[in-house]
């Protein structure tokens, strides 16, 4: 509960508006049920009572009664007239009392409005600061991150757990802090009304309160652990949405929609359980509320025969009773839903709390104007994931000059995208160091490395908006020439100007509306746009037809023209034109030189291309 109160502190001023306007709404409230008495004593009955109430004493309702009489009676309104047609009776007219209840329950519902307000908009303050702040730190966290969290996961705890918590914040808070001070004020009538009588109240602590402990503990439990089963679903019915095709070419959806269903009911299990424990909360405070209210009935009945009570000082008691048994049900209920809440604060915590291992520097190096990229060199570097006896790269030493393009060659697990995923900064080094033009990469902004660099990959990423704002991804004020110009380098100009709304047209989920050529040259039309000094191509054709592989490559060539380029790729077409191969086994280079020399040793490199060729002529 002190963390959730803690998300309260920036808006503070709100919320002691609300506090006030609840407390407030709680006194009116309390003066409301407090008119029964006037009614019972002074207006249904045959003989109004003659000694003025408790009750009355508290509020000065005679008082108030009689100004709002003289007022009606201004007004020429004569109130002595139901008397005067019934001389036998000694009654009073309700209309001043009517009036006065009038007034008491217009503040009260004014005062609720104002504190129910300004707790929701807290709430709705709060939780668009913390998504934003989940959003902020899942987008700056390192590719480490995204091993540790799978999207389905991530995408439960800044959707659906922020949900509970801003419901906890808007709505139940509120209502607790209403009944809490409800609670308070009937308390203080209960004392005042008669004091050893409201003693017994004691009683009812350990009765109210042991089992909202227990409640309490058991939901917490089960909220987490059906918030964590949310999210192993949510996470595997996106990558069977992702991977629907595969799922159906396998013929797999039988076996997908039976461990969707595994998963849902694990859901279910633990969302019953915590239902369960909400649902016992209300019958069991219910019980108890009512034990106390027929004791409280048989004593005032006892109280009124003896003459030591009015009838409506005692109907006014029972309602105070009543009062305090409503608020603290309502307790019961709102710290359910709390409780909710605070069961899945750790899971949004553990990621606002996660500490990224790649940190810009206090003081990066930077420069007023980036000089051309002259070198980018790689000293000894060694890496490793999560095992340091399972290194993934091993004394890498290489050296690249402007405009040299060199191409990365190996067996699967060699080390190529690791090398490169490390000049961007999505992973740091583990053992010597990365520079450009001298410069150690780590004594830069991350923002300031990639700024330097353009990716083309074989999993192209495209978004849900017009080929323009594609191209133009995260560019400001970007002309629609300058688009188009890039468009025509990357040879996709012809297609975009026929679709439906040419540069404007929506391509849909991922670019699902366009082919895997159109996408990947859109994506080349990015990088061409970007214009940065360092290129990466992560096996940019090896998803392609020859068709539009022809056409993509043409695009490449043109991007690679002034560019330091590093090229990971499998076929031949694209590395045969490099200036250095590179050939890693096992985190090493093991190789490297020019397609001709690599061929004349024989290597390795020499039986990767044979092993191609003969998988072409196979095909």
């Amino acid at each position: 509960m002190k963390k959730l109160f803690a998300l309260l502190v920036p808006y503070k001023g709100f919320f002691a508006v609300a506090l006030l306007a609840l407390i407030l709404s709680s006194f009116f409230n309390a003066a409301l049920t407090g008119l029964v008495t006037s009614l019972m004593d002074g207006v249904l009955t045959e003989a109004p009572a003659k000694t003025e109430s408790k009750a009355d004493q508290i509020f000065g309702y005679q008082k108030k009664l009689a100004d709002i009489k003289n007022w009606v009676q201004d007004l020429g309104i004569p109130l002595d007239s139901l008397s005067e047609k019934a001389p036998e009776l000694d009654v009073v007219n309700p209309l001043p009392w009517a009036i006065l209840a009038f007034i008491v329950f217009s503040l009260q519902a004014l005062f609720d409005f104002l504190g129910t307000y300004f707790m929701g908009r807290i709430g709705l303050k709060v939780i668009v600061q913390m998504r934003q702040d989940l959003i902020d730190k899942v987008v700056f966290m390192p590719l480490t991150f995204y091993k540790q969290f799978n999207t389905g996961e991530l995408l439960t705890r800044i959707n659906t757990d922020v949900v509970r918590i801003r419901q906890a914040v808007s709505v139940k808070l509120g209502e607790l802090i209403k009944e809490a001070a409800n609670t308070f004020m009937f308390l203080i009538l209960a004392f005042v009304m008669d004091w050893k009588l409201s003693l017994t109240l004691f009683v009812l602590v350990p009765m109210v309160g042991l089992p909202i402990s227990i409640f309490t503990r058991k939901i917490r439990k089960y909220a987490s652990k059906s918030q964590v089963s949310l999210g192993h679903l949510t996470s595997r019915l996106k990558e069977v949405l992702t991977g629907i095709r595969i799922v159906k070419s396998f013929r797999k959806e039988a076996f997908e929609s039976e461990l969707l269903a595994k998963r849902n009911q694990s859901f279910l299990k633990y969302a019953l359980r915590e239902l369960r424990i909400v649902a016992l909360t209300t019958p069991i405070m219910s019980l108890i509320g009512m034990v106390v209210i027929l004791s409280f009935v048989w004593y005032g009945g006892t109280m009124i025969q003896n003459g030591s009570m009015t009838r409506g000082d005692f109907l006014f008691y029972l309602l105070i009773v009543y009062q305090l048994y409503q608020p603290i049900k309502r307790i019961a209920r709102a710290n359910s839903e709390i409780q909710q809440a605070v069961g899945v604060l750790p899971r949004i915590e553990e990621i606002l709390d996660w500490d990224s291992e790649i940190k810009d520097p206090a003081s990066p190096k930077r420069f007023p104007s980036w000089p051309e990229l002259e070198e980018i060199s790689f000293n000894k570097v060694g890496f490793h994931y999560n095992d340091p006896n399972e290194p993934v790269l091993k004394g890498i030493d290489l050296r690249v000059k402007k405009g040299t393009v060199v191409a990365l060659v190996g067996p699967s697990g060699g080390g190529k995208s690791t090398l490169v995923n490390l000049i961007p900064r999505f992973y740091d080094v583990i053992s010597g160091s990365i520079t450009l033009n001298g410069v150690d990469l780590r004594d830069m902004a991350r923002a300031d490395v990639r700024a330097l660099i353009g990716v083309v990959t074989q999993d192209t990423i495209l978004f849900d908006d017009t080929v323009h704002e594609n191209i133009a991804y995260g560019m400001r004020n970007v002309s629609r020439e300058a688009v188009e110009e890039a468009a025509r380098k990357a040879h996709a100009h012809g297609f975009i100007s026929e679709l439906p709304q040419g540069y404007d047209t929506l391509i849909g989920e991922g670019g699902g509306l366009l082919s895997g050529g159109q996408r990947q040259r859109i994506s080349i039309a990015r990088a061409i746009l970007e214009d940065a000094p360092l290129l990466i191509l992560d096996e940019a054709t090896s998803a392609l037809d020859t068709e539009s592989e022809r056409a993509v490559q043409l695009a490449l060539e043109y991007l690679m023209k002034t560019k330091t380029t590093f090229v990971i790729a499998h076929r031949l077409s694209t590395i045969r034109q490099a200036h250095e191969i590179l050939v890693l086994e096992e985190g090493q280079i093991v190789e490297r030189g020019n397609h001709k020399s690599l061929m004349a040793r024989g290597g390795l490199y020499h039986k990767l291309i044979e092993m191609q060729k003969e998988g072409s002529h196979a095909s």
